[in-house]
């Protein structure tokens, strides 16, 4: 009973916060969460297992990859939280869009607190990545970074420049490539000599060759208006970079022109990254050809920076 509440108390945490990332599946034309068939058994076996109707109703309300969070990573987060002095509670969300984000069947990533085991009133935000095996539903992987409040920055690390981060892309040998689709690996490593913070979502620019910005943004996964500047959300969490420290994102985009006929594509000679008001940039050259429906901005998924580098 006590880890149904708990389970019930997270859904409902969730439900107060903008749903979680039910935005992952339903909002702004971001595709739909697609567990594979392992997965979907494990999901459907636990909640089965909760005899109350009501209760099981409720849990069934929740988006996917709640679901996916709850029943496949919760277990494994709370053993690597604990080694971080984690009490009994913790949440693998927070109170903006895009808590819980959906890369793939194998990779869940998001934003979570926990409460101190010394001081149960004291929380301690971080950022995630569940590795997952889909064809057995298992947990190979839980990421854990704590970060700061965008509001502490000042007051713990003090926020990068541009000449301390050294930024690269990575395509992988094609392996982001497939079904109309291709990516990149964007990489940024301090090469300062003390520790900084960046945002954990910095706005990622497309470029042509003469430096112009294409319009192509990241999808907004049910951001709303206020939470988005230059056509991308702003997150408010920051992760620190130690010296000689990596953080990476892996980006996706469109690449065929699939768009009934729109032919509405374009090609990205540079990738531009900036953080701290647009005060602090960063820009490397890229080969990306991108395409978009007729009329509007091509958009690119975007997680959240980690020490994790996700597969693609």
């Amino acid at each position: 009973m006590k880890k149904i509440m708990h389970l019930l108390s997270s859904a409902l945490f969730t439900g107060f916060l903008y749903a979680g990332s039910a935005y992952a599946e339903t909002e702004g034309g971001s595709k739909e969460v697609a567990p594979y068939a392992a997965e979907k058994r494990v999901i459907q076996n636990r909640i089965d297992a909760v005899r109350n109707g009501q209760e099981r109703a409720a849990i069934e309300s929740q988006s996917a990859v709640w679901k996916m969070t709850t029943f496949l990573c919760q277990d494994a987060a709370r053993a690597v939280l604990k080694k971080r002095g984690s009490g009994r509670r913790f949440f693998l969300q927070d109170d903006q869009p895009e808590s819980q984000v959906f890369v793939g069947p194998d990779l869940l990533t998001g934003r979570g607190q926990f409460s101190l085991k010394k001081d149960p009133m004291q929380w301690v935000p971080f950022t995630w990545a569940c590795h997952l095996n889909p064809q057995t539903a298992k947990v190979v992987r839980f990421d854990v970074t704590p970060v700061s409040k965008a509001a502490d920055v000042s007051a713990s690390q003090p926020v990068c420049k541009a000449k301390e981060l050294h930024l690269t892309v990575d395509d992988q040998n094609g392996a982001f490539n497939g079904m109309s689709h291709s990516g990149t690996m964007v990489t940024l490593k301090n090469v300062g000599a003390t520790p900084c913070s960046v945002p954990a979502y910095p706005v990622v620019e497309l470029q042509d060759s003469a430096g112009n910005s294409l319009p192509a943004v990241r999808q907004k996964d049910g951001a709303t208006a206020s939470d988005i500047k230059n056509g991308q959300p702003q997150g408010k969490a920051a992760i620190t970079l130690p010296a000689a420290g990596e953080v990476h994102t892996a980006l996706r985009w469109v690449s065929g022109d699939v768009y009934d006929d729109s032919h509405n594509c374009m090609t990205a000679a540079a990738l531009q990254v900036k953080w701290d008001d647009g005060r602090q940039i960063a820009r490397v050259p890229v080969q990306a050809h991108v395409c978009a429906p007729a009329h509007k901005s091509a958009e690119f998924e975007q997680a959240p920076l980690s020490p994790a580098k996700a597969a693609p």
